[in-house]
């Protein structure tokens, strides 16, 4: 969390001097995603489609803009079942980016930060459930192609390369196995299209997201997700100077 704790410092540091650019947007982002989870002694795909939704927060001043991203646990369960019930997953997770326009016109963007996932499985085949949670840093880029009549297309990626974090395996009695560690990536991608309104910023789009791990150890498939599905987000526009 240290990546993002300087972030936070550095955009309110940023907004001392003067006030000439800035803005501040508090959003809602809602998707209805679809995917596939294959996990630790659960190699069966697990797929589902699920809605969920993310409170989001931007401040940008000048050139440089900081964005938060919290979306809550979101759930998918498996069609077929075990002795111990359907298998399932959930996941959480928290995005902040710090990131830089490179251009007077806000069009382009790069930056970092920092990146929490919260994951919680359980198979029905042996009563198994396993929880983690990763953390890795976070690369961007970005851009807003402007169309017209307040129109535009915005295009992001972000690369998580460093996942690390350790399994946690509770056995159907309660009983803890040993500690699996657990390394991998992320890329995470979106595309929308956008429309300005006096207040309001309107996006509906496409969101998707690829995200594997191993036992480095072994070398064995520790989690692998993918998914895709329609987002829609409302930034109201709370601070304009």
């Amino acid at each position: 969390m240290r990546i993002a704790a300087l972030a936070c410092g550095i955009a309110l540091a940023a907004t001392a001097p003067a006030f000439a650019d800035n803005a501040t947007d508090v959003g809602l982002f809602a998707a209805v995603v679809g995917g596939t989870h294959v996990g630790f002694a659960n190699p069966e795909p697990t797929s589902g489609v699920v809605p969920g939704a993310a409170l989001e927060f931007t401040e940008r001043v000048d050139r440089v803009r900081l964005h938060l991203e919290g979306i809550p646990t979101v759930a998918a369960t498996g069609s077929g079942a075990g002795p111990f019930g359907s298998s399932s997953a959930s996941l959480s997770l928290l995005n902040s980016t710090l990131m830089v326009d490179l251009d007077p016109h806000h069009i382009v963007r790069a930056g970092a930060g920092y990146q929490v996932i919260d994951l919680t499985n359980k198979n029905g085949s042996n009563g198994d459930r396993n929880d983690v949670r990763i953390a890795s840093p976070i690369y961007a880029v970005a851009a807003d192609v402007p169309l017209r009549r307040h129109r535009f297309v915005e295009t992001q990626v972000l690369l998580e390369p460093n996942l690390c974090g350790n399994l946690l395996v509770f056995r159907y009695t309660g009983v803890a196995a040993p500690i699996e560690p657990e390394r991998g990536a992320e890329v995470d991608y979106s595309a929308a299209y956008g429309w300005n309104a006096p207040r309001i910023t309107y996006l509906v789009g496409v969101r998707g997201l690829s995200y594997h791990t191993k036992n480095p150890q072994s070398g064995a498939l520790v989690d692998r997700n993918t998914g895709a599905g329609i987002t829609f987000e409302a930034r109201f526009h709370v601070n304009t100077r």
